[in-house]
Protein backbone atom coordinates (compact mmCIF):
# COMPACT_ATOMS: atom_id res chain seq x y z
CA UNK A 1 0.00 0.00 0.00
CA UNK A 2 1.25 3.29 -0.40
CA UNK A 3 3.01 5.03 2.15
CA UNK A 4 1.21 7.70 3.83
CA UNK A 5 1.51 10.93 5.60
CA UNK A 6 0.88 10.22 9.56
CA UNK A 7 -2.44 11.55 10.91
CA UNK A 8 -2.72 15.19 11.71
CA UNK A 9 -3.34 15.89 15.23
CA UNK A 10 -6.32 16.84 16.74
CA UNK A 11 -7.30 20.51 15.49
CA UNK A 12 -6.36 22.81 18.47
CA UNK A 13 -8.36 26.16 19.13
CA UNK A 14 -5.91 29.17 18.59
CA UNK A 15 -8.92 31.89 19.60
CA UNK A 16 -9.74 29.93 23.18
CA UNK A 17 -5.54 29.81 23.39
CA UNK A 18 -5.61 33.61 23.11
CA UNK A 19 -8.42 34.74 24.80
CA UNK A 20 -7.14 32.57 28.32
CA UNK A 21 -4.04 34.57 27.68
CA UNK A 22 -5.17 37.84 27.53
CA UNK A 23 -7.69 36.57 30.54
CA UNK A 24 -4.37 35.30 32.41
CA UNK A 25 -2.34 38.58 31.53
CA UNK A 26 -5.66 40.76 32.66
CA UNK A 27 -5.96 38.92 35.93
CA UNK A 28 -2.41 38.59 36.77
CA UNK A 29 -2.46 42.64 36.44
CA UNK A 30 -5.56 43.12 38.59
CA UNK A 31 -3.69 40.34 41.12
CA UNK A 32 -0.73 42.11 41.37
CA UNK A 33 -2.33 45.53 41.44
CA UNK A 34 -5.03 44.20 43.80
CA UNK A 35 -1.58 43.08 45.89
CA UNK A 36 0.12 46.40 46.14
CA UNK A 37 -2.79 48.40 47.08
CA UNK A 38 -3.51 45.87 49.98
CA UNK A 39 0.23 46.31 50.66
CA UNK A 40 0.04 49.80 50.65
CA UNK A 41 -3.01 50.21 52.99
CA UNK A 42 -1.72 48.31 55.49
CA UNK A 43 1.61 49.98 55.80
CA UNK A 44 -0.15 53.39 55.73
CA UNK A 45 -2.53 52.48 58.54
CA UNK A 46 0.03 50.62 60.86
CA UNK A 47 1.73 53.60 60.39
CA UNK A 48 -0.84 55.98 61.42
CA UNK A 49 -2.00 53.90 64.10
CA UNK A 50 1.42 53.70 66.01
CA UNK A 51 2.30 57.52 65.01
CA UNK A 52 -0.84 58.82 66.80
CA UNK A 53 -0.72 55.72 69.71
CA UNK A 54 3.26 57.07 70.61
CA UNK A 55 1.62 60.97 69.71
CA UNK A 56 -1.29 60.49 72.15
CA UNK A 57 1.04 59.21 74.58
CA UNK A 58 4.07 61.01 74.63
CA UNK A 59 0.98 63.80 75.24
CA UNK A 60 -0.26 62.14 78.25
CA UNK A 61 3.43 61.57 79.71
CA UNK A 62 3.91 65.53 78.99
CA UNK A 63 0.72 65.89 80.99
CA UNK A 64 2.15 63.86 84.03
CA UNK A 65 5.43 65.86 83.86
CA UNK A 66 3.34 68.85 83.93
CA UNK A 67 1.38 67.51 87.03
CA UNK A 68 4.75 66.42 88.51
CA UNK A 69 6.17 69.99 87.92
CA UNK A 70 3.16 71.59 89.17
CA UNK A 71 3.31 69.38 92.72
CA UNK A 72 6.89 70.42 93.05
CA UNK A 73 6.63 74.03 92.58
CA UNK A 74 3.18 73.74 95.19
CA UNK A 75 5.67 71.69 97.34
CA UNK A 76 8.20 74.32 97.34
CA UNK A 77 5.62 77.36 97.57
CA UNK A 78 4.12 75.41 100.60
CA UNK A 79 7.74 74.71 102.56
CA UNK A 80 9.08 78.50 101.80
CA UNK A 81 6.16 79.57 104.12
CA UNK A 82 5.91 82.66 101.55
CA UNK A 83 1.88 82.09 101.22
CA UNK A 84 0.07 83.17 104.55
CA UNK A 85 -2.08 80.25 104.37
CA UNK A 86 -1.68 77.47 107.22
CA UNK A 87 -0.63 73.87 105.81
CA UNK A 88 -3.85 71.95 106.13
CA UNK A 89 -5.13 74.70 103.27
CA UNK A 90 -2.87 73.52 100.97
CA UNK A 91 -4.76 69.79 101.02
CA UNK A 92 -7.64 70.67 98.44
CA UNK A 93 -4.55 71.54 95.99
CA UNK A 94 -3.39 68.44 96.18
CA UNK A 95 -6.23 66.71 96.16
CA UNK A 96 -7.41 68.17 92.76
CA UNK A 97 -3.63 67.27 91.70
CA UNK A 98 -4.37 63.86 92.41
CA UNK A 99 -6.65 63.59 90.75
CA UNK A 100 -5.67 64.92 87.43
CA UNK A 101 -2.37 62.99 88.05
CA UNK A 102 -4.37 59.46 88.03
CA UNK A 103 -6.25 60.19 84.60
CA UNK A 104 -3.44 60.85 83.17
CA UNK A 105 -1.55 57.90 84.71
CA UNK A 106 -5.06 55.77 83.78
CA UNK A 107 -4.80 57.03 80.12
CA UNK A 108 -1.51 56.68 79.63
CA UNK A 109 -1.56 52.92 80.35
CA UNK A 110 -4.00 52.92 78.03
CA UNK A 111 -2.06 54.17 75.41
CA UNK A 112 1.74 52.87 76.70
CA UNK A 113 3.87 51.56 73.55
CA UNK A 114 3.36 47.35 73.50
CA UNK A 115 6.81 47.02 73.67
CA UNK A 116 6.87 48.96 76.84
CA UNK A 117 7.89 46.16 80.04
CA UNK A 118 4.97 45.89 82.18
CA UNK A 119 7.87 46.08 85.11
CA UNK A 120 8.37 49.90 84.30
CA UNK A 121 4.27 50.70 83.92
CA UNK A 122 4.32 48.96 87.68
CA UNK A 123 7.63 51.23 88.76
CA UNK A 124 5.48 54.68 87.52
CA UNK A 125 2.48 53.47 89.43
CA UNK A 126 4.36 52.52 92.34
CA UNK A 127 6.15 56.05 92.24
CA UNK A 128 3.11 57.84 92.37
CA UNK A 129 1.59 55.98 95.44
CA UNK A 130 4.50 56.30 97.39
CA UNK A 131 4.53 60.26 96.28
CA UNK A 132 1.03 60.44 97.64
CA UNK A 133 1.49 58.15 100.99
CA UNK A 134 4.32 60.83 101.43
CA UNK A 135 2.11 64.10 101.04
CA UNK A 136 -0.44 62.28 103.21
CA UNK A 137 1.84 61.62 105.57
CA UNK A 138 2.73 65.33 105.77
CA UNK A 139 -0.91 66.36 105.72
CA UNK A 140 -1.55 63.97 109.14
CA UNK A 141 0.95 65.60 110.95
CA UNK A 142 -0.33 69.30 109.49
CA UNK A 143 -3.84 68.35 110.75
CA UNK A 144 -2.43 67.70 114.42
CA UNK A 145 -0.56 71.05 114.54
CA UNK A 146 2.47 69.68 114.19
CA UNK A 147 3.72 71.82 111.40
CA UNK A 148 7.77 71.25 111.68
CA UNK A 149 7.22 67.53 111.17
CA UNK A 150 5.05 68.20 108.26
CA UNK A 151 7.34 70.65 106.65
CA UNK A 152 10.13 68.15 107.11
CA UNK A 153 8.19 65.23 106.08
CA UNK A 154 7.62 67.34 102.54
CA UNK A 155 11.06 68.54 102.28
CA UNK A 156 12.50 65.47 102.52
CA UNK A 157 10.48 62.27 101.76
CA UNK A 158 7.73 64.14 99.58
CA UNK A 159 10.10 66.22 97.42
CA UNK A 160 12.32 62.98 97.49
CA UNK A 161 9.29 60.90 95.70
CA UNK A 162 8.15 63.76 93.46
CA UNK A 163 11.86 63.73 92.47
CA UNK A 164 11.34 59.94 91.80
CA UNK A 165 8.53 60.22 89.82
CA UNK A 166 9.47 62.56 87.56
CA UNK A 167 12.66 60.86 87.02
CA UNK A 168 10.23 57.51 85.72
CA UNK A 169 8.29 59.93 83.74
CA UNK A 170 11.86 61.41 81.80
CA UNK A 171 12.53 57.87 81.54
CA UNK A 172 9.33 57.21 79.45
CA UNK A 173 9.85 59.63 77.24
CA UNK A 174 13.19 58.72 76.28
CA UNK A 175 11.59 55.31 75.80
CA UNK A 176 8.65 57.16 73.55
CA UNK A 177 11.15 58.86 71.78
CA UNK A 178 13.52 55.57 71.26
CA UNK A 179 10.56 54.01 70.71
CA UNK A 180 9.40 56.01 67.66
CA UNK A 181 12.94 56.04 65.81
CA UNK A 182 12.39 52.51 65.99
CA UNK A 183 8.53 52.27 64.62
CA UNK A 184 10.58 54.45 62.04
CA UNK A 185 13.19 51.50 61.01
CA UNK A 186 10.32 49.10 61.16
CA UNK A 187 8.32 51.00 58.93
CA UNK A 188 11.52 51.46 56.47
CA UNK A 189 12.21 48.01 56.57
CA UNK A 190 8.59 46.96 55.96
CA UNK A 191 8.75 49.36 53.22
CA UNK A 192 12.20 48.29 51.85
CA UNK A 193 10.05 44.50 51.65
CA UNK A 194 7.31 46.16 50.03
CA UNK A 195 9.53 47.26 47.76
CA UNK A 196 11.17 44.18 47.12
CA UNK A 197 8.01 42.39 47.00
CA UNK A 198 6.79 44.48 44.39
CA UNK A 199 10.11 44.33 42.35
CA UNK A 200 10.36 40.41 42.21
CA UNK A 201 6.17 40.35 41.97
CA UNK A 202 6.82 42.52 38.59
CA UNK A 203 9.66 40.19 37.35
CA UNK A 204 7.12 37.30 37.64
CA UNK A 205 4.15 39.22 36.03
CA UNK A 206 6.88 39.89 33.47
CA UNK A 207 8.15 36.19 33.20
CA UNK A 208 4.43 35.18 33.12
CA UNK A 209 3.41 37.56 30.85
CA UNK A 210 6.90 36.85 28.28
CA UNK A 211 5.57 32.89 28.93
CA UNK A 212 1.90 33.25 28.07
CA UNK A 213 3.17 35.45 24.74
CA UNK A 214 5.65 32.70 23.96
CA UNK A 215 2.85 29.59 24.59
CA UNK A 216 0.14 31.72 22.26
CA UNK A 217 2.80 32.61 19.60
CA UNK A 218 3.68 29.08 19.39
CA UNK A 219 0.14 27.59 19.25
CA UNK A 220 -0.87 30.28 16.61
CA UNK A 221 2.02 29.23 14.64
CA UNK A 222 1.25 25.34 15.07
CA UNK A 223 -2.49 26.64 13.58
CA UNK A 224 -0.65 28.43 10.63
CA UNK A 225 1.41 26.32 9.55
CA UNK A 226 -1.55 23.58 9.85
CA UNK A 227 -3.56 25.73 7.85
CA UNK A 228 -1.22 26.17 5.79
CA UNK A 229 -1.12 22.32 4.75
CA UNK A 230 -4.60 22.17 4.91
CA UNK A 231 -5.20 24.86 2.43
CA UNK A 232 -1.96 22.96 0.27
CA UNK A 233 -3.74 19.83 0.48
CA UNK A 234 -7.00 21.39 -0.54
CA UNK A 235 -5.46 22.83 -3.15
CA UNK A 236 -3.51 19.64 -4.78
CA UNK A 237 -7.02 18.14 -4.00
CA UNK A 238 -9.15 20.16 -6.60
CA UNK A 239 -6.61 20.77 -9.11
CA UNK A 240 -6.29 16.99 -9.03
CA UNK A 241 -9.96 16.59 -8.59
CA UNK A 242 -10.59 19.23 -11.67
CA UNK A 243 -7.87 16.83 -13.77
CA UNK A 244 -9.71 13.81 -13.02
CA UNK A 245 -12.65 15.37 -14.31
CA UNK A 246 -11.47 16.33 -17.11
CA UNK A 247 -9.75 12.66 -17.41
CA UNK A 248 -12.99 10.97 -16.86
CA UNK A 249 -14.82 12.65 -19.51
CA UNK A 250 -12.20 12.29 -21.41
CA UNK A 251 -12.03 8.79 -20.96
CA UNK A 252 -15.95 8.48 -21.12
CA UNK A 253 -15.99 10.15 -24.56
CA UNK A 254 -13.33 7.92 -26.04
CA UNK A 255 -15.31 4.72 -24.66
CA UNK A 256 -18.37 5.76 -26.18
CA UNK A 257 -16.71 6.50 -29.38
CA UNK A 258 -14.18 3.86 -29.66
CA UNK A 259 -16.27 0.82 -27.95
CA UNK A 260 -19.69 1.82 -28.04
CA UNK A 261 -19.46 3.33 -31.40
CA UNK A 262 -18.42 0.41 -33.12
CA UNK A 263 -20.73 -1.98 -31.31
CA UNK A 264 -23.31 0.45 -32.32
CA UNK A 265 -22.56 0.62 -36.23
CA UNK A 266 -22.45 -3.20 -35.86
CA UNK A 267 -25.31 -3.22 -34.65
CA UNK A 268 -26.51 -0.83 -37.46
CA UNK A 269 -25.20 -3.35 -39.76
CA UNK A 270 -26.63 -6.24 -38.72
CA UNK A 271 -30.17 -4.69 -38.42
CA UNK A 272 -29.82 -3.52 -41.96
CA UNK A 273 -28.44 -6.78 -43.52
CA UNK A 274 -31.47 -8.62 -41.54
CA UNK A 275 -34.33 -6.27 -42.97
CA UNK A 276 -32.60 -7.13 -46.58
CA UNK A 277 -33.35 -10.64 -46.13
CA UNK A 278 -36.77 -10.38 -44.61
CA UNK A 279 -37.66 -8.02 -47.37
CA UNK A 280 -36.28 -10.39 -49.99
CA UNK A 281 -37.33 -13.35 -48.29
CA UNK A 282 -34.95 -15.28 -49.25
CA UNK A 283 -33.42 -16.38 -45.89
CA UNK A 284 -34.08 -19.18 -44.27
CA UNK A 285 -35.26 -18.92 -40.93
CA UNK A 286 -32.78 -20.48 -39.23
CA UNK A 287 -30.19 -18.07 -41.02
CA UNK A 288 -32.20 -14.98 -39.82
CA UNK A 289 -32.66 -16.26 -35.69
CA UNK A 290 -28.87 -17.12 -35.62
CA UNK A 291 -28.07 -13.11 -36.96
CA UNK A 292 -30.83 -11.78 -34.94
CA UNK A 293 -29.26 -13.93 -31.77
CA UNK A 294 -25.97 -12.61 -32.88
CA UNK A 295 -27.60 -9.02 -32.67
CA UNK A 296 -28.51 -9.82 -29.25
CA UNK A 297 -25.64 -10.22 -28.05
CA UNK A 298 -23.94 -7.24 -29.34
CA UNK A 299 -27.24 -5.33 -27.60
CA UNK A 300 -26.69 -6.83 -24.25
CA UNK A 301 -22.94 -6.15 -24.47
CA UNK A 302 -23.88 -2.66 -24.82
CA UNK A 303 -25.60 -2.92 -21.99
CA UNK A 304 -23.47 -4.06 -19.81
CA UNK A 305 -21.28 -1.43 -20.60
CA UNK A 306 -23.19 0.70 -20.02
CA UNK A 307 -24.21 -0.31 -16.63
CA UNK A 308 -20.87 -0.92 -15.48
CA UNK A 309 -20.38 2.78 -16.59
CA UNK A 310 -22.74 3.98 -14.62
CA UNK A 311 -22.22 2.24 -11.45
CA UNK A 312 -18.67 3.94 -11.97
CA UNK A 313 -20.26 7.01 -12.33
CA UNK A 314 -22.66 6.55 -9.61
CA UNK A 315 -23.84 3.77 -7.52
CA UNK A 316 -27.45 2.73 -8.21
CA UNK A 317 -27.39 -0.13 -5.83
CA UNK A 318 -27.17 2.28 -2.95
CA UNK A 319 -30.71 4.08 -4.11
CA UNK A 320 -31.95 0.66 -4.75
CA UNK A 321 -30.64 -1.52 -1.77
CA UNK A 322 -28.77 0.28 0.60
CA UNK A 323 -25.51 0.69 2.01
CA UNK A 324 -24.68 -3.07 3.27
CA UNK A 325 -25.75 -4.55 -0.29
CA UNK A 326 -23.87 -2.04 -2.14
CA UNK A 327 -20.88 -2.73 0.00
CA UNK A 328 -20.83 -6.79 0.11
CA UNK A 329 -21.94 -6.30 -3.95
CA UNK A 330 -18.44 -4.32 -4.79
CA UNK A 331 -16.09 -6.47 -2.47
CA UNK A 332 -18.16 -9.47 -4.50
CA UNK A 333 -17.15 -7.93 -7.68
CA UNK A 334 -13.57 -7.08 -6.48
CA UNK A 335 -12.63 -10.42 -5.16
CA UNK A 336 -14.41 -11.47 -8.97
CA UNK A 337 -12.06 -9.89 -10.77
CA UNK A 338 -8.91 -9.89 -8.98
CA UNK A 339 -9.05 -13.75 -7.25
CA UNK A 340 -8.32 -12.05 -3.87
CA UNK A 341 -10.24 -13.41 -0.96
CA UNK A 342 -12.20 -10.40 0.75
CA UNK A 343 -14.31 -11.36 4.27
CA UNK A 344 -16.92 -9.19 4.72
CA UNK A 345 -18.87 -8.63 7.99
CA UNK A 346 -21.67 -6.44 9.30
CA UNK A 347 -23.10 -5.59 12.04
CA UNK A 348 -26.30 -3.28 13.43
CA UNK A 349 -28.82 -0.92 11.04
CA UNK A 350 -26.77 -0.01 7.56
CA UNK A 351 -30.17 0.91 5.59
CA UNK A 352 -31.76 3.86 7.65
CA UNK A 353 -28.46 5.90 6.76
CA UNK A 354 -28.64 9.75 5.24
CA UNK A 355 -28.11 9.46 1.18
CA UNK A 356 -24.56 11.63 1.82
CA UNK A 357 -23.28 9.28 4.31
CA UNK A 358 -23.94 6.39 2.43
CA UNK A 359 -22.16 7.57 -0.94
CA UNK A 360 -18.88 9.08 1.65
CA UNK A 361 -18.47 5.66 3.13
CA UNK A 362 -19.10 3.39 -0.47
CA UNK A 363 -16.35 5.55 -1.96
CA UNK A 364 -13.93 5.49 0.62
CA UNK A 365 -14.57 1.44 0.47
CA UNK A 366 -13.89 1.61 -3.41
CA UNK A 367 -10.66 3.65 -2.39
CA UNK A 368 -9.35 1.48 -0.25
CA UNK A 369 -9.99 -1.82 -1.84
CA UNK A 370 -8.25 -0.07 -5.30
CA UNK A 371 -5.10 0.95 -3.27
CA UNK A 372 -5.34 -2.84 -2.07
CA UNK A 373 -5.66 -4.02 -4.78
CA UNK A 374 -2.96 -2.35 -6.65
CA UNK A 375 -0.36 -1.04 -4.39
CA UNK A 376 -0.66 -3.90 -0.85
CA UNK A 377 0.29 -6.97 -2.63
CA UNK A 378 -2.16 -8.39 -0.50
CA UNK A 379 -3.27 -12.07 -0.14
CA UNK A 380 -6.11 -11.83 2.74
CA UNK A 381 -8.66 -8.75 3.29
CA UNK A 382 -11.18 -8.26 5.60
CA UNK A 383 -13.93 -5.80 5.38
CA UNK A 384 -16.30 -4.57 8.42
CA UNK A 385 -18.98 -2.63 8.93
CA UNK A 386 -20.34 -1.69 11.82
CA UNK A 387 -23.33 0.63 13.23
CA UNK A 388 -23.77 0.95 17.08
CA UNK A 389 -24.82 3.55 19.48
CA UNK A 390 -22.18 5.30 18.96
CA UNK A 391 -21.94 5.85 15.82
CA UNK A 392 -20.81 3.69 12.28
CA UNK A 393 -17.09 2.60 11.66
CA UNK A 394 -15.72 1.64 9.20
CA UNK A 395 -12.71 -0.49 8.68
CA UNK A 396 -10.59 -2.67 5.85
CA UNK A 397 -7.81 -4.46 6.84
CA UNK A 398 -5.11 -6.48 4.62
CA UNK A 399 -1.93 -8.20 4.90
CA UNK A 400 0.29 -6.35 2.67
CA UNK A 401 3.20 -4.27 2.59
CA UNK A 402 1.67 -2.28 5.05
CA UNK A 403 2.09 1.23 5.81
CA UNK A 404 6.38 2.70 4.35
CA UNK A 405 7.96 4.76 6.92
CA UNK A 406 9.89 7.68 5.33
CA UNK A 407 7.22 7.47 2.40
CA UNK A 408 6.39 10.83 0.53
CA UNK A 409 5.96 14.20 2.02
CA UNK A 410 2.52 14.56 0.99
CA UNK A 411 -0.40 11.84 0.52
CA UNK A 412 -1.50 10.69 -2.53
CA UNK A 413 -5.01 11.80 -4.27
CA UNK A 414 -7.01 8.54 -2.63
CA UNK A 415 -5.69 9.72 1.13
CA UNK A 416 -6.71 12.75 0.96
CA UNK A 417 -10.34 12.10 -0.69
CA UNK A 418 -10.93 9.58 1.89
CA UNK A 419 -9.74 12.20 4.95
CA UNK A 420 -11.70 14.71 3.29
CA UNK A 421 -14.74 12.52 2.96
CA UNK A 422 -14.49 11.61 6.41
CA UNK A 423 -14.20 15.58 7.61
CA UNK A 424 -17.06 16.23 5.52
CA UNK A 425 -19.16 13.86 7.57
CA UNK A 426 -17.75 14.94 10.78
CA UNK A 427 -15.89 11.70 11.60
CA UNK A 428 -12.26 10.43 11.77
CA UNK A 429 -9.71 9.17 9.45
CA UNK A 430 -6.94 6.96 10.47
CA UNK A 431 -4.03 4.35 8.71
CA UNK A 432 -1.68 2.46 10.36
CA UNK A 433 -0.94 -1.00 11.54
CA UNK A 434 -3.43 -4.08 11.15
CA UNK A 435 -4.13 -6.96 13.38
CA UNK A 436 -3.07 -8.85 9.65
CA UNK A 437 0.36 -7.58 9.29
CA UNK A 438 -0.30 -5.27 6.95
CA UNK A 439 -2.51 -1.83 6.83
CA UNK A 440 -5.81 -0.65 8.80
CA UNK A 441 -7.87 1.96 7.30
CA UNK A 442 -10.60 2.99 9.71
CA UNK A 443 -13.45 5.63 9.31
CA UNK A 444 -15.85 6.09 12.64
CA UNK A 445 -19.16 8.28 11.92
CA UNK A 446 -20.87 9.75 14.73
CA UNK A 447 -24.11 8.72 15.13
CA UNK A 448 -25.29 12.34 14.33
CA UNK A 449 -23.84 12.38 11.58
CA UNK A 450 -25.92 13.19 8.11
Amino acid sequence: MPAAMPEPAAPRRPVAWLVAGVLLSALMVVGASWYARLEVRRLRDEQVALTERHRLDTLQLIRIASNVGTIEDTLRDMTDRSEPYPLAAWEQTFARLKVDLDQALTRERDLAPVARPAAQARQLDAAASRLWQAIDTGFVAARAGDDEAAIRVFTTDASARQAELSHQVSQLLIANTRADDEGTARARAVYDAADRQMLWLSVGLVAALLLAGATIIQAVRRSILALQQVSAERRALSWRMIRLQEDVQAGLARELHDEFGQVLTALGFGLARTRRRVEQGAAPAATLAAELGELQDLAKQVLDGIRQRSRALHPVVLDDFGLEHALRSHVELVARQTGLPIAVETAGDLAGLPGETATHLYRILQEALTNVVRHAGASDVAVSAVRDEGGITLTIDDDGRGVEVGGPASPGLGLTSMRERAALMGGTFTMGEGPLGGTRVTVHVPAAAG
